[in-house]
């Protein structure tokens, strides 16, 4: 073999390396898509009442069809796309916090309505808007289910005011006189012809009369002049607006009603007759 034989196989080795396409690169993989942070949970509506009060009333939300119910102790209001029925029953609190109505038309009493209402949060699912402090689960008289979300008012629990005495008041405390004048209170709050929202005061006076004066809910005041034996109310006469009297409004007497008053603070006292039905409310305004 010549001896440039050797190189010149080398030189086309090299040659023929060079010649070859180049391996394409390693493919890179895809870089992963970032991750998505979940959205804040809205913050969870406060189911706690305030201090020394509990839910009064419920406003209740539902849709498809829409319907509402708007419940308060003793009664509750159902309207439907079909109209509106006032139903009369019972709101209820469980040991768990939950609440329960039943009710029914006064006059067909086999139409009931049952609705529990639960502590949770509740967004209405045709609006915007914060959650609701309560879910109801309602229980129509024809056999139809429905849920939705309801809103509280919270007051002062009158189901645990403590019972008026007369005894304990100081002698500055207008109601130390009240029963002696509880029927002359009732006479002028609810015949005196003023859409009486609480009685500020009453007081005795000579021959055998006494002056209860009342508050309607627009802040004007009347005195009404009552016989306290024939409990005929003599007149009714406004009062003005710099004419107070040492004591009044603490406390406030309030009339019952078809809803019991719904007090947001100070304390409250039940005010009964001889036969243990309530007749009013005593409202001391305290810190309100």
């Amino acid at each position: 073999m010549n001896a440039r034989t050797p190189i010149a196989l080398a030189l086309l080795l090299v040659l023929s390396a060079c010649s070859r396409e180049a391996p394409p690169p390693a493919e890179t993989p895809a870089a992963a898509p970032a991750p998505v942070a979940d959205a804040p949970a809205p913050a969870e509506s406060e189911a706690t009442p305030p201090a020394g009060q509990v839910p009064r009333a419920f406003l209740c939300r539902g849709n498809e069809p829409f319907w509402a119910l708007d419940l308060a102790v003793d009664n509750a209001l159902l309207k439907t796309p079909e109209g509106e029925t006032v139903l009369a029953g019972e709101l209820r609190t469980t040991d768990g916090g939950a609440w329960t109505f039943r009710g029914a038309p006064e006059d067909s009493p086999g139409d009931a309505v049952g609705a529990v209402l639960s502590p949770a949060q509740c967004f209405d699912t045709m609006a915007d808007g914060p959650a609701k402090p309560f879910s109801a689960a309602v229980n129509f008289a024809d056999g139809s289910t429905a849920n939705g979300c309801c809103s509280a008012e919270y007051g002062l629990d009158l189901g645990a005011a403590p019972a008026f005495d007369a005894a304990t008041k100081a002698d500055d405390d207008w109601s130390r006189q009240l029963p002696s004048l509880a029927a002359a209170v009732s006479r002028c709050a609810l015949d005196a012809g003023v859409a009486t929202d609480v009685v500020t005061q009453a007081w005795p006076m000579n021959r055998g009369k006494a002056t209860v004066r009342l508050r309607d809910s627009g802040m004007a005041r009347f005195d009404c002049l009552v016989d306290l034996g024939s409990g005929q109310i003599e007149s009714v006469q406004p009062v003005a607006e710099a004419d107070t009297v040492p004591g009044e409004g603490s406390p406030l007497w309030l009339p019952v009603r078809e809803n019991p008053p719904l007090l947001h603070c100070g304390r409250v006292e039940r005010v009964a007759g001889g036969d243990g039905a309530t007749t009013g409310w005593l409202h001391y305004p305290e810190g309100c």
